[in-house]
């Protein structure tokens, strides 16, 4: 059997034609202008076919051959070298309808991944870490937030002891391990968050549009819920599929990069999923139940905090497509829980 293909002797760039003739033993010759090479064809190192791209031939020498002589360099491969695996493998390629088939289980693959594999990876790793790694992160976090955001609290000292202590009653019996502190800082807007050690910072702006204490305290039993489901720490992971799975690995998150960095983001942009924010509305809710408090001060801040924005959109056909809950659907709990004691 022969066929041709472009010489190359891994030294001068330009490739030289040759003629590959293969005897019936398997002894493979190369001839052509100033290239004579013989050795086996079990000796050579050849490229799977991939549709009607050129073959490579790697020789012992180190030099090289292209050609697009597919059904000879199969019937070589089949005779002398390539396994059923690969045999099976090149019939899988050769078929439009399985490289489809491939390409929707890859595609499917690929969305469990992101929809299901790296947020339950993310909750695994994030509620194995130790409470110190929440603390480290918080550290940076609150240190680029107080640099470049935030202000320090213009609000009085009584207001601020007695929210404190409220606050305090709140997580004197909580079954983690947080270290839960109420911060105080205005410049951006009524609002409140929660760093991933159990540091909640609420804002002048969230304290003055508040008419009770207990709307203030329902924001803050919603941010704690937060902290005890690490939504801070695993939404960072899962911002990083790399990073995350370093972390999983090594166990040490200090042996990535970014995530001080990302957590101010999050936090500002109140960047969680709708699961999140529910979930963190579930345990705000369950606490002020098991509390006697009154539900609807929830509903009443977080109307509040969202204004009008929206309303445009609550009964858009989208709204169940959004990563973000719509205010209507946070707050109808906490008002059929009211409206059923």
């Amino acid at each position: 059997m022969k066929f041709e293909a472009t010489y190359y002797d891994g030294v001068h760039p330009v490739g030289k034609l040759v003629t590959i003739l293969v005897s019936d033993n398997g002894k493979t010759n190369f001839i052509g202008p100033e290239v004579s090479y013989s050795c086996h064809w079990q000796d050579l190192n050849v490229s799977s076919q991939l549709g009607n791209t050129v073959r490579s031939l790697q020789l012992p020498n180190g030099a090289k051959c292209e050609a697009d002589a597919h059904q000879q360099i199969n019937q070589l491969e089949d005779r002398y070298s390539r396994s059923v695996i690969s045999q099976y493998v090149h019939g899988l390629e050769s078929r439009w309808h399985y490289v489809l088939l491939a390409a929707v289980i890859v595609a499917g693959f690929t969305w469990g991944m992101i929809v299901h594999g790296i947020p339950s990876l993310a909750k695994t790793v994030a509620h194995a870490l130790p409470v110190s790694v929440d603390e480290k992160l918080t550290e940076g976090t609150l240190s680029i937030l107080d640099e470049r955001i935030l202000s320090a609290s213009d609000l009085d000292e009584e207001t601020k002891l007695r929210l404190q202590n409220k606050f305090a009653v709140m997580v004197e019996n909580s079954q983690d391990e947080h270290n839960y502190q109420l911060l105080f800082r205005q410049g951006v807007g009524a609002n409140a968050f929660a760093l991933p050690s159990g540091h909640i910072v609420v804002t002048d702006e969230l304290v003055d549009i508040a008419d009770h204490d207990d709307e203030v305290l329902a924001v803050l039993a919603h941010e704690i819920g937060h902290v005890v489901h690490e939504h801070g720490l695993r939404s960072v992971l899962q911002s990083s599929a790399v990073a995350l799975l370093l972390t999983a690995v090594t166990g040490d998150i200090g042996s990535t990069s970014g995530f001080a960095a990302a957590m101010p983001i999050i936090l500002l942009e109140t960047n969680y999923s709708r699961k999140f924010e529910l979930e963190a509305d579930r345990y705000a809710l369950d606490y002020m139940l098991a509390h006697n408090m009154d539900t609807n001060h929830f509903a009443t801040i977080l109307q509040k905090i969202t204004g009008q924005d929206d309303e445009e959109h609550e009964d858009d056909v989208f709204a169940y497509l959004s990563t973000h809950p719509a205010t209507q659907e946070r707050i109808q709990p906490f008002i059929d829980n009211r409206l059923s004691k």
